[in-house]
């Protein structure tokens, strides 16, 4: 078996610790629902769970050239919106998270007294809805993991290459999970394959973790989702 590096494992350990929660959005016609819960990676508890009113903190829509579309929003919690949209991009964050010898609190270093080990989560969930050759390509400087390929073409038992992005570019060494579970590592790259399980819904994750000059939290933790469904 292949062995991590503790300091690549950092992330995702913390964001058990922090966010133990799947992130996903569910489509019937033009509108969008996000769910957040236990339906994908090994976590105990219900499929579906609350979240607040200031959740998701940005919402954007795509056409097949990448260029942004309306999006009508319809509520905040659950999170519903109606768009044409070739890409669908939200960005939420459940706060800063706080850790102490005895609890882990979702609140700010400034306001955790004992607090050993603070951070800010952020959630930069993408779903695929059609392909276009510009999908190929990071949508912007932020982290982001893509396609390197169509990837409604590619059926259950086969790979998918993906690429991670940050930045603009290429970004070597970093653990993608496939469904909750670590697959491999980026290559010098970026790349990864990654062989598809099952029909349904697809789910990616990796992290990144940057340190934060405030007192709020020690570092932030920027965690990169990717979705797309297959047809069974």
């Amino acid at each position: 078996m292949r062995r991590f590096a503790p300091w690549l494992l950092l992330a995702f350990c913390m964001r058990q610790a922090a966010f133990a929660h799947d992130l996903w959005l569910e489509k019937e016609g033009l509108v969008i629902t996000l769910y957040q819960g236990h339906k994908f990676s090994a976590h105990g508890g219900a499929e579906t769970l609350a979240y607040g009113q200031d959740f998701v903190q940005e919402a954007h829509c795509f056409d097949l050239q990448g260029k942004p579309r309306p999006l009508e929003i319809l509520s905040r919690s659950p999170w519903r919106a109606r768009g044409d949209c070739a890409i669908s991009l939200l960005v939420a964050s459940s706060g800063y998270w706080s850790k102490t010898p005895w609890e882990t609190r979702n609140a700010p270093k400034s306001e955790t007294p004992g607090a050993i080990k603070s951070w800010r989560t952020i959630e930069r969930l993408k779903r695929l809805e059609r392909w276009s050759e510009h999908f190929a390509s990071p949508l912007g400087k932020h982290l982001e993991i893509v396609p390197e390929s169509n990837p409604f073409a590619v059926k259950p038992q086969e790979k998918l290459m993906l690429r991670v992005f940050f930045d603009g570019k290429p970004l070597s060494g970093v653990p993608v999970a496939y469904r909750g579970q670590i697959r491999g590592e980026t290559d010098a790259q970026g790349r990864i394959a990654i062989r598809l399980r099952q029909a349904g819904i697809q789910w990616f994750s990796t992290s990144l973790e940057r340190p934060v000059a405030d007192d709020k939290a020690d570092v932030e933790i920027v965690n990169a989702l990717l979705q797309f469904e297959l047809a069974p």
